[in-house]
């Protein structure tokens, strides 16, 4: 239960398609088109992924088995404001891979949300179905944390299902910058100002 519940903090701190691209015999890959799919939310009704083909977005894709991957990139990216008119970020848990019941992580998510000013608004949405995977051609994403970032046309500018290297971290960061106005790396006394 404790593994679930850093999970949770972690994604939820963070913040159907149809790709055009591969065929079936690759992955997700750069330069790929992805269009919105029907995920669900956390009261387990559909929700159609948002705004994709009209902002910048980037999507955590986490199985909450493994709630500390990607933890170095999530920490940098925080560090950064991003133009909201631009740019947006996301969860969607992989409930279809996880040990965990999928009542008990929506409701934990809930409860979490709850209980931190800077995770209130955060989107996370649920995939009990593997629809991510099989929609997006995303390959295994079981026992990771997955990030895909879009451009505002849909294009895929970056996908990798695990960990991610600094050399990477330092490419999605530079990449949402390239594609969005008004960024700025915060002061330490910002950071500050979302402490709990």
């Amino acid at each position: 239960m404790r593994t679930l519940l850093v999970f949770i903090l972690t994604l939820s701190s963070l913040v159907g398609f149809t790709q055009t691209g591969p065929s079936n015999s690759t992955t997700l890959q750069r330069g790929d088109l992805i269009q919105p799919i029907t995920v669900r939310d956390l009261k387990n009704n559909d929700h159609i992924t948002p705004l994709i083909g009209e902002k910048v977005v980037m999507i955590f894709y986490a199985d909450p088995d493994t709630p500390d991957a990607n933890e170095d990139f999530v920490k940098k990216v925080k560090q950064w404001k991003f133009n909201l008119d631009e740019f947006k970020a996301y969860g969607i848990v992989n409930l279809k891979d996880s040990k965990y019941p999928n009542g008990i992580v929506r409701f934990m998510i809930r409860m979490i949300r709850k209980r931190s000013k800077r995770e209130a608004s955060a989107l996370i949405l649920t995939d009990p179905k593997g629809t991510v995977t099989k929609e997006w051609n995303t390959g295994d994403c079981n026992n990771s944390i997955g990030v895909l970032l879009v451009d505002n046309t849909g294009e895929v500018l970056f996908w990798k299902a695990g960990e991610l290297t600094e050399e990477e971290t330092d490419f999605v960061i530079k990449e949402i910058c390239d594609h969005t106005t008004n960024h700025k790396k915060l002061t330490e006394e910002e950071l500050k100002e979302f402490d709990l």
